[in-house]
């Protein structure tokens, strides 16, 4: 019986079930998501530590500034992927939760044509113009050669790497993020083993770092040729590309606070290279550049839990399962803020062990990074819910808001107070900035949030804005083991609801064995202990029935006739309508029965 299913005894002796909701499939399923999703993020966020710090002991201090400097060009590249992958997997990901093929194979397609195509237009107008791009994006005579050099790489690789990471996005919500894990380790090793070779072995300098990154994203294709290959992928696709496009709007509206994001992040790359470069010079760069290096770090913890909870969080959001979609908000808010407090401790604790290992030794240039280093990590336990806050926004449907607080995060919050701590108290002004921004955004969100709540008719709580159901409330939200006793009393149970709720007894009946009989057939199909999420909602004309379980695919209306159980056969029998969906490693079914 479910741990939370517990039995009460009555005065004639006679034991009475209540049935609670456990959430254990949810959990589960969060972790199976969370580790390789942390593997991912730890390869691209270790591949730009690692990088910078292959390229600062090959190179000195100058290769990691000119790394630094050409950042812009790598974040402007995550701010398409971002807008067109994050946003169209969310698409994608809500679609799969409302059982609907087809919205789900043109979100994919829609946002594959249109990142292929910015991809080589970005390259384009980067080499067409490249003089004026590399006149704003370096200004320092010592170093512009060079960075010449790398920028030119870094362009001709943009529609590679606009196209690979885009597609890599819809991995996770097709339920294959082994493989987003693979395709990402694979180009961020490959880089780092490549940087040695194309600037030790070749003397290619600092444009080898940026080959050294095309060359690792080239490789990665081997990983994606293997999977189509083995028909190891199963993403719905539509071929008709025109029809596709009535989705790009969904699309940039749901992924535009990620790209927002991105976009904060490249402008404040930019003129924060800029004045450290005029207030100090290239010492200045080096200490912001260990500044966003901690964010590599801190990333693979953050980004993991929001790329775990995310596609998840749109699942639940289109099977309308509020309450397992808020219970998992909580569960990531919590985790991050855990991370939080203990990466900010150690950036505070270890700031001359972290310049160390980019071989920031000199003492000026030392002193400088690491009491910057020290100020800068502040703002992770200021602003620690922001990103996967902002992300839960835009899927109850405050796109708009999610994207003002992401530019708030970035660039309209930090590059005005950049200025004006500059101007007050010099350099040291673009680190202070960054805790300063953090708190003004986290109490412009509370404020926020209050008027949000009060304006949605009771469909919100709290400061998280918990969303609910307020027009068909499910009278039956629980967990169920594959034990008997909890099959025939959920089944008991659900028949009293049916019949109080004026549904005349023949239905209610018809519901009731619907709910023993899948739960049987789900139970016969198990490769495990098998937990099972129940919801039943009734409307005017039917009961709705939503049942959920890990494990292999399961579809009671594939069973063929001469092989069919009896409790298939019953199942059909008594049901108006079955469908079934593989959602994610979660088998996902609504029986419908007509009143």
């Amino acid at each position: 019986m479910s741990e939370n299913n517990k039995a009460n005894v009555t005065a004639s002796g006679e034991k009475q079930y209540r049935y609670d909701r456990t959430n254990h499939l949810l959990r589960k399923k969060f972790r199976q998501y969370l580790l390789p999703t942390m593997i991912t993020m730890a390869a691209m966020s270790l591949n730009e530590f690692v990088d910078s710090m292959v390229v600062s002991r090959l190179l000195g201090s100058q290769g990691m500034a000119i790394v630094g400097l050409g950042a812009p060009i790598m974040l402007a590249v995550a701010a398409v992927f971002c807008l067109l992958g994050s946003g169209g997997a969310t698409v994608y990901a809500i679609s799969l939760g409302k059982r609907d093929r087809e919205s789900a194979g043109q979100s994919f397609t829609a946002a594959m044509a249109v990142g292929i195509l910015v991809g080589i237009l970005m390259m384009v107008l980067g080499l067409v113009f490249f003089k004026g791009l590399s006149g704003v994006l370096c200004t320092d005579p010592g170093i512009k050669a060079a960075f010449d050099d790398y920028l030119w790489v870094l362009l001709f690789s943009v529609p590679l790497l606009v196209s690979i990471l885009t597609f890599v996005e819809f991995l996770p919500p097709a339920g294959l993020p082994g493989y987003c894990t693979a395709i990402n380790i694979m180009a961020n090793v490959v880089n780092i083993i490549m940087d040695y070779v194309y600037i030790r072995i070749f003397g290619m300098g600092v444009e080898g770092a940026a080959w050294a990154t095309l060359t690792g994203y080239v490789s990665s294709l081997l990983i994606i040729f293997y999977a189509i290959f083995r028909k190891k992928l199963t993403l719905y696709i539509s071929k008709n590309i025109a029809a596709s496009m009535r989705f790009l709007k969904e699309i940039i509206k749901q992924g535009s606070s990620e790209a927002m994001s991105q976009v904060g992040f490249t402008l404040q790359y930019a003129v924060c290279n800029g004045m450290a470069l005029k207030l100090v010079g290239v010492n200045a760069v080096v200490a912001y550049a260990l500044c966003q290096q901690s964010l590599s770090v801190i990333s693979i913890f953050m980004s993991a839990l929001i790329g775990a909870s995310t596609p998840i969080l749109a699942v639940l959001h289109g099977q309308r399962d509020y309450r397992g979609q808020n219970i998992l908000l909580k569960i990531t808010l919590w985790a991050q803020f855990a991370v939080a407090v203990v990466c900010t401790a150690s950036f505070i604790i270890f700031a001359p062990q972290a310049a160390a290992l980019y071989n920031i030794t000199e003492s000026a240039q030392a002193s400088m990074a690491i009491y910057a280093l020290r100020v800068y990590s502040l703002c992770y336990l200021l602003r620690y819910g922001t990103g996967v806050f902002f992300r839960y926004l835009k899927i109850i449907g405050f796109a708009a808001y999610a994207t003002l607080i992401s530019a708030l995060d970035g660039f309209l919050g930090i590059i005005p107070i950049v200025l004006i701590m500059c101007r007050l108290i010099g350099v040291d002004g673009i680190w202070w900035a960054y805790p300063i921004n953090a708190v003004l955004v986290m109490a412009f969100m509370l404020i926020y949030n209050r008027k949000i709540r009060l304006q949605s008719d009771g469909r919100l709580r709290g400061i998280l804005l918990r969303e609910r159901d307020v027009d068909v409330k499910p009278v039956m939200d629980i967990t169920i083991t594959d034990d008997s006793k909890d099959i025939a009393g959920i089944s008991s149970t659900l028949q009293k609801i049916c019949e109080e709720d004026g549904i005349d007894k023949s239905k209610a009946m018809r519901a009731a064995l619907a709910v023993e009989e899948m739960a049987v057939f789900a139970s016969n199909h198990k490769s495990q202990d098998t937990y099972m999420d129940v919801l039943v909602r009734l409307y005017d004309e039917n009961v709705e029935i939503d049942f959920r379980s890990l494990g292999p695919s399961i579809d009671v209306m594939e069973e063929e006739e001469k092989e069919m159980e009896v409790n298939v056969r019953m199942l059909r029998a008594v049901v108006s309508k079955i469908e079934t969906e593989y959602i994610m490693g979660m088998n996902a079914t609504r029986i419908t029965i007509e009143k």
